[in-house]
C-alpha cells in the first residue's frame, strides 16, 4: 500500500515567492492610480473612486489589498495611507519615490519568459533595453534625486563625519556624483569644505540644479566628463564614491589609482558600494538588483574584495571595510587612507 510522503520542510516560503509578485504588482498599480495621493486623510472607497474616475467595487477591493500588506490602514471602511506612504509616496514632499520605484520596477521586472530564452540562448542572441543615451542618464539622475534624500545620504553625512580626519578636509570630490545630492549634502554638513561634483556632462547638468537648489555655489563646482579617460583633478582631501565604481568594468585598477593620485597625502577614499557575498548569492538585493545587465552579458556587481583589492594595489596605505545597512539593502563601505 502506497504511504504519505514524510515532510522534511516547509513550503510557505516557497509559496511565498508566487505571491511577492502580486504584492508588487498591486504597489505599482497603486502608484499609477494615484492611490497614495489622496490618501493623506481618510476616504471611503466610494469617495476614493468618484476622485479618481475608478469602478467604486473594484477600488474597495485594491484597498483591502494594500491594507493587507499594511501599505495603506483601514479604520471604520475609511482608508488612509500608513506612516511610510505618507512620507514617500505623497507627491507633496521633496522626498517622493513613487516616479522613483516605477523606473526601478521596469528595471527590475524581467518577464519569466525573458529570463528562460535569456538563460537558453544567452546574451549574444538578445538586447538590453537601450540606456546609453545622455537623455536616459539625466532622466535617470533626476529621478534618484528623491532617493538620495530620502535617507540615503544621511547615512553619508553621518558616515563622513564620524572620520578622525574630517574637521581637517578642505576639499572633495563627489566621484559619479550623479544628481550630487551626496557631495551637496557632505559639504552643508561641514564648516568649511569647499567640493567637485563629477559625472558624464548630462548628469552635471542635473546636479548644477541641486547645487543651485541648495544655494552652494560659492562652495561646489560641478565638472562633466569620464572619470575613466578624463582627468578628474587632484588636491582632494576626501573622495566619495557612490554605487560607481561598478561602471570602471576591466579598468576598475586603473580609476582607482588614478583616485588615489588625486588626492592629498594622508588623504581619505570612500567606496559606498554593492559587496556581493557567499560566493556571489547574498545580498539578496544586490544580486536581483543587477540580474538584468548580468543577463544580458554585462555584469555590474562587484564581490566583496575587489575594491579593497584594489585599493591597497594602488597604493593606500590601510583599507577598512565594513557591512552597512541601508534603505536598499546591505552595501560595502570602504574606506582608504593614502600615506601622509
Amino acid at each position: 500500500m502506497k504511504k504519505i510522503p514524510e515532510v522534511k520542510n516547509d513550503f510557505g516560503e516557497l509559496y511565498e515567492k508566487l505571491l511577492t509578485n502580486q504584492e508588487t504588482n498591486l504597489f505599482i498599480a497603486a502608484i499609477e492610480l494615484g492611490i497614495f495621493q489622496e490618501l493623506s486623510d481618510w476616504k471611503s472607497p466610494e469617495d476614493l473612486a468618484k476622485t479618481l474616475c475608478l469602478n467604486s467595487r473594484n477600488t474597495a477591493i485594491l484597498l483591502n489589498s494594500l491594507a493587507s500588506l499594511d501599505l495603506i490602514e483601514k479604520k471604520d471602511g475609511r482608508f488612509r495611507n500608513a506612516p511610510a506612504a505618507a512620507e514617500f509616496l505623497e507627491v507633496k514632499n521633496d522626498i517622493y519615490l513613487g516616479d522613483f520605484f516605477l523606473s526601478c520596477y521596469r528595471w527590475y521586472s524581467i518577464p519569466a519568459g525573458d529570463i528562460c530564452d535569456l538563460v537558453r540562448d544567452g546574451p549574444a542572441e538578445r538586447r538590453m533595453p537601450e540606456i546609453e543615451s545622455e537623455e536616459t542618464w539625466a532622466g535617470q539622475a533626476r529621478l534618484s534625486a528623491n532617493y538620495q534624500r530620502a535617507g540615503m545620504v544621511q547615512l553619508a553625512v553621518r558616515l563622513v563625519s564620524s572620520l578622525p580626519e574630517y574637521r581637517s578636509f578642505g576639499k572633495m570630490l563627489d566621484l559619479g556624483c550623479g544628481p550630487g545630492l551626496f557631495g551637496t549634502a557632505i559639504t552643508m554638513g561641514h564648516p568649511s569644505m569647499n567640493a567637485v561634483l563629477f559625472d558624464r556632462p548630462a548628469v552635471a547638468g542635473v546636479a548644477e540644479e541641486v547645487v543651485k537648489e541648495y544655494g552652494m555655489g560659492d562652495r561646489i563646482e560641478v565638472v562633466g566628463g569620464d572619470y575613466i579617460d578624463d582627468p578628474i583633478g587632484e588636491g582632494y582631501d576626501l573622495v566619495w564614491a557612490s554605487m560607481t565604481l561598478n561602471f570602471s568594468g576591466d579598468r576598475l585598477n586603473e580609476v582607482i589609482k588614478k583616485i588615489h593620485d588625486s588626492l592629498n597625502p594622508g588623504g581619505v577614499f570612500i567606496s559606498f558600494s554593492d559587496g556581493k557575498t557567499n560566493e556571489g548569492t547574498k545580498p539578496k538585493e544586490m544580486v536581483i538588483g543587477t540580474l538584468m545587465p548580468a543577463l544580458y552579458g554585462d555584469d555590474m556587481g562587484l564581490n566583496e574584495g575587489v575594491i579593497a583589492g584594489a585599493m591597497i594595489e594602488a597604493g593606500f596605505a590601510s583599507v577598512q571595510s565594513r557591512a552597512m545597512m541601508t534603505p536598499i539593502g546591505e552595501v560595502m563601505v570602504d574606506i582608504a587612507r593614502k600615506r601622509p
